[in-house]
């Protein structure tokens, strides 16, 4: 049969909760007989209110809390699947509404109403927190957040009815740390924390999970000074009555208080020096010596917890750790060709600094910066590029396959570059990029091994000047930004002498360099070729924008070690330019031998060399790799005119390696160096590493891409966390949450 519930709450007298105790009682007795649903939902919803308002203790509560124990499992068992979510939701959401009032005084019991909830499964039950905070998250100041800790807070030292309260606080706990609240953590928790731990006073009456919170919030704190000053007054008391129980339970709660109180007086006073750390010794001293009396473990599960920071220290924190990261960037399918140079122009901290700081509305850019961001600041060791890769690869790149680093790095230069003076706003990034001019023919271009003529060395060790006027190599950053090309115009130099191009002293003219780019401004530099007839000796000169310089290995005997300096003076050393290869002088009116030479007229501000270690064997059609021993000079002086004497000089940075015995095999990762500290990048693997890594290395590994800074060049610290634009510093925020939602996922599941 039906029954009828009359008006059960229509003011606040104890007869509320009896009259609906007496309903529920009938009903149960009805084990077939189930409302319908809106009555089912109204009266879980007057439960919670009667509850909240309850006087009674434990021991008169007893039979009433029984019986709406058994009506609330009785009615989530019964009801179907989408009828039990709602009931359980109603009842959450009332819950929630009571106890986040800073004006309500509810009564502890009401947390009887939790055992609506599963709690064999852990995941549900903190989904459901994270509920709840996130409908108080955005409220005034945290306001029903803080009420919400601070009454289940006192409901754990007051009531010891409900057993699975401690599993809910603790899950509520952990949806607000999950949520970064830790102002109102720190704040709520020191407020209530004398009572907390008085809690163990009395170990006889404590349940194992109300212990588990109270650990929690002691280590949390472990930082906290103000919160040491709550607890000092009781810990001697504490150990003395947990000491006294020779039961195991209270042998275990004394071990955790001595470890986590030992973990914290350690920390304080760690940080302190001199005579602060006198003055704390002496303050805690009574602490100290209960503790003494103790042996603590120093192996404490609960030490291993972070310790909670508010919002101002985590900035703090991050701030005061600027230095370069020890993140590594995840290989998402022979990626490492991006990977490596990532990682090397992020150890560039002048190009690095400016990409965060002031390209956030570029297009490009701003995607470089989110990456960078990330790489500087995030909280775990690795990187997803994922939605990099897929912005950043050349459209003319295979994905899947092996590419050029080198080939990548000047892409990814030219892509910036034309970028630089754009708008990032609404700009549709799955539309193909637009390239400056020179870079047009590269990108729409069938993809060809690095370019034969740049990699071959014939039987007279001819070398390119790489690459030569007027000409790209597919494998440089560069490609050689052709200014002003006299050669081309085969106007002798006698007839320019008059533009005052003295060959004796060459002007230092940086016009040929872009004035309003940020990349040239940094990588670029002029190289001035000079081609001397060796009939009449007329001379031309020819002036090229370089990225980088290709250097190419001279002949030399079998077992000869070269080193990168000579390398360069081989580079910009005098070539006989004879046989197929003449000069046609204009003075002599045809092909004539000549000699080449090359000097650097505008040192760039970070030089970049790429080891021609590749050469194209024609009648393989494959790329081979040549083994030469090598030294890697950890400073070299450029060749330079007389005027860039002074800026010549230039050290070592970064590199980036390759591993393998053919450019379409193997394997890049980066050596880089940041505050005198080297570290190997392989992919998502970071070590400690030194200068001399390069120089013993496999025969099969070596260094492709050499990064040097020049010495007249200073760099501060890298970006941190407080100067970041605010879109940065939300990003960063929004992937550390995701890493700590997946790491607390994976360990829920090993539990």
């Amino acid at each position: 049969m039906a029954v009828k519930k009359h008006e059960l709450v229509h003011d606040n007298r104890q007869l509320d909760l009896t009259a609906l105790a007496q309903y529920l009682q009938l009903m149960n007795e009805q084990p077939n007989y189930l409302p319908p649903a809106n009555e089912i939902i109204k009266t879980c919803q007057d439960i919670v209110k009667c509850l909240s308002r309850s006087t009674y203790n434990e021991d008169e509560l007893y039979d009433i809390l029984h019986t709406i124990e058994v009506f609330l499992l009785r009615i989530v068992t019964a009801a179907h699947s989408s009828l039990r979510h709602e009931i359980v939701t109603a009842i959450l959401d009332k819950f929630h509404a009571i106890i986040s009032d800073p004006q309500s005084d509810a009564s502890p019991a009401t947390s009887i109403v939790l055992v609506v909830l599963d709690w064999s499964d852990q995941d549900a039950t903190l989904s459901a927190a994270r509920w709840l905070v996130q409908q108080e998250e955005n409220g005034p100041a945290g306001a029903g957040l803080r009420a919400s800790l601070s009454c289940l807070y006192r409901w754990l030292y007051e009531w010891h009815a409900t057993p699975t309260l401690g599993d809910w606080v603790m899950a509520y706990i952990k949806a607000l740390e999950e949520n970064k609240q830790f102002d109102i953590l720190i704040e709520v928790s020191v407020d209530n924390l004398s009572r907390l731990f008085l809690a163990m006073d009395n170990p006889i009456g404590l349940r194992q999970s109300v212990a588990d919170v109270i650990f929690h919030i002691l280590a949390s704190l472990r930082e906290s000074t103000e919160a040491l000053d709550r607890l000092s007054p009781h810990v001697g008391r504490v150990l003395v009555n947990l000491a006294a129980d020779s039961g195991q339970f209270s042998r275990q709660l004394l071990q955790n208080v001595v470890d986590i109180l030992t973990s914290t007086l350690d920390r304080l006073s760690n940080s302190l020096r001199g005579d602060a750390q006198d003055l704390f010794k002496n303050k805690y001293a009574d602490v100290i010596l209960c503790l003494e009396r103790h042996m603590a473990s120093r192996c404490c599960r609960y030490t291993q917890l972070p310790p909670w920071e508010a919002r101002e220290e985590c900035v703090a924190t991050m701030a005061s750790n600027a230095t370069m990261p020890r993140v590594g960037l995840l290989n998402l399918g022979n990626t490492c060709y991006m990977n490596s140079v990532f990682q090397a122009l992020l150890a560039t901290k002048q190009f690095s600094t400016h990409v965060v700081l002031r390209m956030n509305g570029a297009p490009y850019w701003s995607k470089m910066g989110i990456l960078f961001a990330k790489m500087m600041h995030c909280i775990g060791t690795k990187l997803s590029p994922k939605e990099f890769v897929a912005i950043f690869k050349p459209p003319f790149f295979v994905r899947n396959n092996q590419h050029d680093s080198s080939e990548f790095l000047g892409y990814l230069f030219e892509l910036l570059q034309s970028y630089e003076h754009c708008s990032d706003r609404n700009f549709d990034y799955s539309r193909p990029a637009v390239l400056n001019n020179r870079m047009r023919a590269i990108a729409s271009a069938t993809p060809q091994p690095s370019s034969s003529s740049d990699h071959e060395i014939g039987e007279s060790a001819r070398r390119s000047v790489s690459p030569r006027p007027g000409s790209s190599a597919a494998g440089s950053s560069s490609g050689a930004v052709k200014r002003a090309n006299v050669d081309e115009l085969h106007i002798p130099l006698k007839k320019r002498l008059r533009h005052s191009y003295d060959p004796g002293f060459p002007r230092h003219d940086s016009a040929f360099l872009r004035r309003d780019s940020y990349i040239d401004s940094l990588f670029g530099g002029v190289l001035l070729t000079r081609v001397e007839c060796t009939e009449c000796h007329s001379s031309s000169l020819s002036r090229d924008v370089f990225r980088d310089l290709q250097l190419a290995f001279p002949e030399k005997p079998e077992g000869w070690q070269h080193n990168v300096q000579n390398l360069l003076e081989f580079y910009c050393s005098k070539e006989r330019l004879s046989g197929d290869n003449q000069y046609e002088c204009h003075d002599c009116g045809g092909l004539r031998d000549a000699e080449r030479s090359v000097l650097i007229e505008t040192t760039p501000k970070y030089l970049i060399l790429v080891l021609k270690y590749f050469k194209f064997e024609p009648k393989l059609q494959v790329q081979t790799k040549l083994m030469h021993s090598i030294y890697h000079n950890h400073t070299v002086t450029l060749p330079t005119v007389r005027s860039q004497a002074d800026h010549s000089t230039y050290s070592l940075y970064a590199a980036v390696i390759h591993m393998g015995t053919t450019l379409d095999s193997g394997h890049y990762y980066t050596l880089a160096k940041d505050n005198d500290e080297w570290h190997t990048y392989n992919d998502d693997e970071v070590a400690v590493s030194d200068e001399s890594h390069l120089n013993n290395l496999h025969r099969a590994s070596t260094p492709y891409i050499l990064f040097y800074r020049r010495t007249d060049i200073e760099e501060g610290p890298a970006v941190s966390f407080e100067e970041m634009p605010t879109r940065l510093q939300e990003s960063v925020l929004s992937h550390n949450k995701c890493f700590v939602d997946t790491v607390q996922q994976v360990r829920l599941g090993r539990q």
